[in-house]
């Protein structure tokens, strides 16, 4: 007979089977003493009552992948916390995310009419606690599984044992506030999630009438935002809320000695914990980050954003959850808009970076985004060669400031073309650039829907200037690829006419930079001004 879910007391029957999964827990006794690798219980009403909280369900039924699942201590001290309001600042892979699908899971099988509902900054990573739940539930031993009746990506339901037959649920939805529903609630990343203040406040009268839990779990993300506030109290106080720090130490799987470190590591610098105590994973990421991005990925500090250039409210909302980056050039899509890239050259301290954009609609959207760290000049220069030759690249932007200056001197002697404002930028022009995106990313309403498609543009033919690669021509007023035939047929715009000859036109012949000019307009001197600027930049 199935145990009741609201006391799991095992049957006699299944009392041998309860006592040899005895030290495969968390460690946790009664009162949260905790003694690592055993779990000891001298009577039958003992065991029955540890099994009946999170930590006994969690570490006594519970297993991943076929393996029991041992719980930290700080793991055991947040599900012990039973205030209101949880605020948690952690370290990024402690595990916390996994904890909390299975308070959730542990709790739909304790207790009638549960909900708990997962709000996370990405479609992915609400799908990923289900996936997770989903997973624990089926390695729970048979005579404590609830009903599944609702099975999901974003959606699991448990139906009781009990004659009433309540059902239970897990929801998890993507940086929106869960308005209609009640029960726990969980802000996964908070600090992470664009519209933070308005999932906050939205979420809070969840746990008004169902005398649940409201929990603010992130890794930190600048000193703004709502999750900030509440962690430090630097603004107001928040005196109903109670707080937690995990940083990297107190692991086991990134601290040699969690108990030492917990004691010293506060009192030590960043550079003497890692050494200290600090394994190898965690050595590999502090040589793989500057100082403070480390401080704030792994020991929850809250960088101030005032050295920063654009701040998190600019850069947030032109961030897209569902954004997929190719790993390479030859894994683009075939584009709708103009491919631009820019890319800046690194060898000390910073890697060169590479990025590659499609304009679409008066938008950029990142294609493609790669590092180069300790590589040789000659393979950088390599692979930019071999963007060239692999998209239609419109415009191709290198710093020449520093040693940024003999690649982009390179590459215009190698395209033919003379480096325009711009295309090969210096350290003023590069400011001015700056400054003109951050006055439009601060005057430009901001979104984080998907972009809208290109707008209509005006009809009637027009003349475009055209650029090519040595493979493909693309018109720089839409961006389109075509065939090299195109400029004969007129396929890649219909509205731009391509004459039949270049003397038609009164220009040479087209080349890898560009068509160039007849003789006769080269020798009159520069284009005239006109009164509209060129669709093609």
């Amino acid at each position: 007979m199935p145990p009741p879910a609201s006391g799991l007391r095992p049957p006699a029957s299944r009392m041998e089977a309860s006592n040899r999964r005895k030290g495969k827990g968390n460690g946790g006794l009664l009162g949260g003493g905790v003694m690592a690798g055993i779990v000891v219980k001298r009577a039958e009403d003992e065991l029955a009552n540890w099994l009946a909280t999170e930590v006994g369900f969690i570490g006594g039924l519970c297993r991943y992948d076929g393996e029991p699942i041992v719980l930290e201590p700080y793991q055991v001290a947040y599900l012990d916390n039973r205030s209101r309001f949880r605020w948690i600042t952690k370290s990024r892979q402690v595990g916390l995310s996994f904890v909390a699908a299975l308070e959730a899971l542990a709790r739909c099988h304790l207790r009638d009419g549960h909900t708990s509902v997962f709000v996370s900054f990405s479609q992915d990573e609400a799908k990923e606690k289900i996936l997770v739940a989903r997973q624990v539930y089926e390695e729970l031993p048979l005579a404590y599984q609830k009903k599944l009746v609702v099975d999901s990506k974003t959606e699991l339901a448990f139906e009781s044992n009990t004659p009433g037959r309540r059902v239970s649920r897990i929801l998890s939805v993507p940086a929106k506030a869960p308005r209609g529903k009640k029960g726990d609630v969980l802000l996964d990343e908070l600090a992470h999630i664009a519209n933070d203040r308005e999932v906050y406040t939205g979420s809070t009268a969840l746990i008004l009438r169902s005398h649940g839990q409201l929990t603010g779990c992130s890794s930190p993300l600048g000193r703004r935002g709502i999750f900030w506030e509440i962690a430090t109290e630097e603004l107001r106080k928040y005196p109903h809320h109670t707080r937690q720090e995990i940083p990297w130490w107190l692991s086991r799987f990134f601290s040699l000695d969690v108990k030492r470190a917990a004691i010293e590591a506060p009192l030590m610098t960043t550079e003497e914990r890692v050494e200290r105590f600090g394994r190898q994973g965690i050595v590999e990421q502090f040589d793989s980050l500057l100082l403070e991005d480390f401080q704030q990925e792994f020991e929850n500090r809250f960088v101030d954003e005032s050295y920063s250039f654009y701040s998190f409210e600019l850069i947030l909302p032109c961030t897209s959850d569902g954004l997929r980056l190719c790993d390479d050039f030859t894994d683009f899509p075939h584009p709708e808009g103009r491919i631009v890239a820019g890319f800046d050259v690194g060898r000390t301290r910073d890697r060169s970076e590479l990025a590659v954009f499609e304009e679409r609609g008066g938008r950029f959207e990142c294609r493609l985004l790669r590092s180069y760290n300790q590589v040789p000049f000659s393979e950088q220069e390599a692979d930019l060669r071999r963007l060239l030759e692999s998209l239609p690249v419109a415009r191709l932007s290198i710093d020449r400031s520093g040693i940024g200056m003999t690649t982009a001197c390179e590459r215009s002697e190698q395209t033919g073309r003379e480096p325009r404002r711009g295309e090969s930028e210096g350290r003023h022009s590069r400011s001015e650039a700056a400054t003109s995106r951050k006055t439009s990313l601060a005057t430009t309403p901001r979104s984080r829907a998907r972009p809208s498609p290109t707008p209509p543009r005006s009809a009637g033919p027009r003349t475009s200037r055209s650029c090519s690669n040595a493979r493909t021509w693309s018109c720089r007023r839409t961006g389109r690829w075509s065939p090299r035939s195109t400029p004969s047929s007129g396929a890649c715009c219909p509205r731009v006419r391509w004459p039949s000859t270049p003397s038609a036109r009164g220009e040479g012949t087209p080349t890898a930079s560009g068509p160039s000019r007849s003789p006769a307009r080269r020798s009159a001197g520069p284009r005239p001004a006109r009164g509209r600027p060129s669709a093609c930049g």
